[in-house]
């Protein structure tokens, strides 16, 4: 063999290589990408009155990397611990519930605060909504 029929067999082969690992490094990521879940919220809301509709609570439940049976027990806790540090005269939001650390996000309407909830690959999302009164 010579030289340059070696050279070529090893371009080719270092092609062949970095073709694979471009493809793999393409595939792969989709291939773990988790789908974002919507997830009911109607048992997290109340009425501002009894009998009135229930305006105020959890809306837009979102669970990316769980299960909604998670997103909606934290969700249930963070409310919770929210609405009982309201009761003891603080606004106080949870940071973190049941291992997920909370940020709030930028909200998009008023008395709403949006909240986002990770642990590990797990992320929750939702708004919630406080009476003015």
């Amino acid at each position: 063999m010579s030289r340059t029929a070696g050279r070529v067999a090893s371009l080719r082969a270092v092609r062949s290589l970095v073709l694979t690992a471009t493809i793999l490094a393409a595939v792969l990521p989709a291939a773990q990408a988790r789908p974002t879940l919507d997830c009911k919220a109607a048992d997290l809301r109340y009425p501002f009155m009894p009998g009135g509709p229930k305006t105020f609570g959890v809306f837009k439940l979102q669970v990316t990397g769980g299960s909604c049976a998670t997103a909606h027990r934290v969700a249930k806790a963070w409310m919770a611990r929210f609405e009982a540090n309201i009761k003891a005269g603080s606004t106080r939001r949870p940071t973190s519930i049941l291992g997920f650390k909370f940020t709030e996000l930028k909200p998009n309407a008023a008395q709403t605060y949006r909240e986002r909830g990770r642990k590990g690959t797990t992320s929750i999302r939702f708004d919630y909504r406080v009476p003015n009164g």
